[in-house]
């Protein structure tokens, strides 16, 4: 195979799952059982996820798939679809009922327009009046407020003396003082009612005729199945995303032939909204809304030994390179590769250039797109080498990764002093940090920025019994771009291996050695959070944590 073809394919390959046609979508799938059988459930449920892990891929393949069955399907892009969620449904001048009733009804306008559309072309079997009716009742669905109520009356009265006190000047010009005392009683009644609010505010979603004229339109139609997927769910406003849960619970969960898909991030995604007697806003998850597969786990293929999850990872990215490589090199006019092993001997200088690209991406399937074409164009025509995926990792992290950090400057400097304390510091490149910690806000954000990675959960020592911890490591392109300077890490884990590569990325079964030497690099995050506050960033700091909240009983300095 031509390598100049297969270089020139890798630029036309497309990073981005909304932006791959549906014919493609199914074309660059890597057909995994347990991923396949996961998504295929009829259960309602969630795929979780980071940015990058292939959610939207998924639902996509769902989707296709689905529809190739002859059954239906409506997908919608809470980002795309729903137009600007920070304009029209983050407006702080607006009331939480008034923005969460936009939102459901927003939502529910896109069914309705999906099986509109299918019904006037013929697909669904539907009285047209039914859907009609089902536009009207959209004018009843409100997010009401209700609160509890008292009347009052009040009484007011006051006595006591009254003290009068002038300063004035002498005709010779020194100040004089006139004090002059008496007494006031002063008595008032207010009549009439006072009305005050008292208690929680509570809010309740009252969708009138929607719920008949849903369930109406959905079982006339002759499809075995009504998949309803929901992608970018992070992407809405987390405190609106419990009553577009609680609008699926109603309206859908109740209907057999109905499956809802949901793909959302974990930690920015809220699903219910406890009541004080024990009713809530919003759906259960484990109960009403299972969490169906987590990507974050399935890409980096927990396994009995670390060989056997050396090669799980190797298997699936050769076979993901080889799907959309070979698709882009079709819509070329050219010929693909034969097989996965032509792909990597006609592209790779040798099999390790490959694995660095798989160690590089930290389980994103779509790092390791942006990472092989970034190589690519450094090759110049030539074979992708070691030395091209470190070039294309060190620029993703400095051009992309480490950029989005710019907007959070209290974010970086937590960052900064991470780098100082495990790398620089410990010539380290994983971490322990207690798992409470690992939800701070601050800690989250560079997860899901892909610049931290939890490779492990839950690790315990024998030296500290009974608490648990996180393990995590800085991105490799960071990493990478630290290497031949002087806090360049000896080893990933600080540990006396030469080989700094010698662990794969993801939830790798690290030999306990290699534990016992991090024992050393624990993150004190309560005090790093402290140090910073000293400087210029407690304000910024302080505004996060209002904004965000802050996991794990954080302590920081006023």
């Amino acid at each position: 195979m031509d390598t100049k073809i297969l270089l020139s394919a890798l630029q036309e390959v497309e990073k981005r799952a909304e932006r791959v046609s549906e014919d493609d979508v199914l074309a660059t799938y890597v057909n995994v059982e347990s991923l396949t059988a996961a998504l295929g459930a009829k259960d309602n449920g969630i795929v979780f996820g980071r940015r990058g892990t292939g959610k939207t891929h998924a639902l996509k393949y769902v989707a296709q798939t689905e529809r190739d069955k002859g059954n239906r399907v409506v997908y919608i892009d809470m980002e795309q679809d729903v137009g600007s969620t920070e304009g029209r449904y983050a407006d702080p001048n607006l009331s939480i009922s008034e923005r969460a009733t936009r939102l459901v009804v927003d939502v529910l306008s896109i069914v309705h327009t999906q099986l509109l559309e299918a019904a006037f072309a013929g697909n669904v079997k539907v009285q047209i009046d039914v859907l009609d009716r089902m536009l009207d009742n959209f004018q009843e669905v409100l997010v009401a407020t209700e609160t509890e109520q008292e009347d009052t009356r009040t009484d007011r009265s006051a006595q006591g003396s009254k003290v009068d006190a002038a300063v004035g000047w002498t005709p010779g010009g020194m100040p004089s003082l006139n004090v002059g005392a008496g007494s006031t009683r002063e008595t008032a009644r207010e009549d009439g009612v006072r009305t005050r609010q008292t208690g929680v505010v509570r809010h309740r979603i009252h969708f009138g005729g929607v719920t008949q004229s849903m369930r109406q339109a959905i079982e006339a139609d002759d499809a075995t199945r009504f998949w309803l997927l929901i992608d970018e769910w992070s992407g809405i406003p987390i405190d609106l995303q419990p009553y577009l849960a609680e609008m699926l619970r109603r309206l859908f969960f109740g209907i057999p032939k109905v499956s809802v898909r949901i793909a959302a991030i974990p930690h920015r995604s809220e699903w219910r909204i406890a009541g004080e007697r024990g009713d809530y806003i919003g759906a259960e998850v484990g109960a009403e809304l299972f969490p169906l597969l987590d990507l974050d786990e399935f890409v980096v293929f927990p396994a009995r030994s670390r060989e056997e999850q050396a090669q799980r990872s190797l298997s699936f990215f050769r076979a993901l390179l080889f799907r959309h490589i070979s698709t882009a090199v079709i819509g070329m006019g050219e010929d693909p590769p034969e097989s996965e092993a032509e792909l990597t001997s006609s592209l790779f200088t040798q099999v390790t250039s490959l694995q660095e690209v798989i160690r590089a991406a930290e389980g994103v399937p779509r790092d390791a797109l942006s990472i092989v074409g970034r190589a690519g164009l450094r090759a110049g025509g030539s074979k992708i080498a070691m030395a091209h995926v470190r070039e294309a990792a060190s620029q993703l992290y400095t051009t992309t990764k480490a950029a989005q950090l710019n907007g959070i400057p209290v974010a970086r400097a937590l960052l900064d002093r991470i780098l100082s304390d495990v790398i620089s510091g410990r010539k380290a490149r994983a971490f322990l940090i207690k798992q409470d910690q690992t939800e701070n806000a601050l800690i989250q954000q560079l997860v899901d920025d892909r610049i931290l990675h939890i490779i492990k959960r839950g690790w315990s020592g024998k030296d500290r019994p009974g608490e648990r911890y996180d393990v995590l490591q800085i991105d490799y392109g960071c990493y990478v771009h630290l290497l031949g300077t002087h806090a360049a890490p000896q080893s990933l884990l600080g540990g006396d291996d030469d080989d700094e590569f010698s662990a794969v990325v993801g939830d790798v079964e690290v030999p306990e050695e290699d534990y016992r030497a991090i024992r050393r690099a624990i993150l004190d995050l309560p005090t790093m959070l402290e140090d910073i506050a000293v400087g210029t960033h407690a304000a910024p700091i302080a505004d996060w944590t209002e904004r965000h909240g802050s996991a794990g009983d954080i302590k920081q300095r006023e």
